[in-house]
């Protein structure tokens, strides 16, 4: 199987049984049980998809998910919105996006570079990032 994630933000024209059974939209009658397209989709845009690459891909979410994901085979979205997500401004997700892009070009380079220093880095940004922070490591 394949799962995708995609931003709200980049739904708003989308209409469909899947997306109404996790929002609602705004032409819909009130259903407290579900969150706002708008609100979702306001929200989404305050992260970078880089941002949310580099914290999906540490050490972090992996421990996370280790201890809160329903399978031990399987890996399902669902488990994924489990993962919090520092919610930090632009210029502090800046230093994860950077890391990202560095992953990226050089793997567009060469595909079997290693970047183990990099993705070193991206885990002690997103462990300050979660309050993690060791000393000097």
């Amino acid at each position: 199987s394949v799962w995708t994630f995609v931003p709200w933000h980049r739904l708003i024209d989308v209409r469909n049984r899947s997306i109404q059974k996790q929002a609602r939209y705004p032409d819909e009658k009130q259903r407290s049980k579900f969150p706002r397209r708008e609100d979702l989709e306001r929200n989404s845009r305050r992260f970078s998809i880089k941002y949310l690459l580099g914290i999906m891909n540490s050490a972090s979410a992996q421990d996370f998910l280790r201890a809160h994901r329903r399978s031990n085979i399987h890996l399902y979205p669902d488990d994924w919105k489990k993962l919090p997500i520092p919610d930090v401004p632009l210029d502090a997700q800046q230093p994860v996006i950077d890391l990202v892009d560095a992953i990226l070009s050089a793997k567009r380079a060469y595909v079997s570079v290693n970047i183990t220093e990099l993705e070193r880095k991206i885990d002690r940004a997103v462990d300050k990032l979660y309050g993690f922070d060791k000393q000097n490591n």
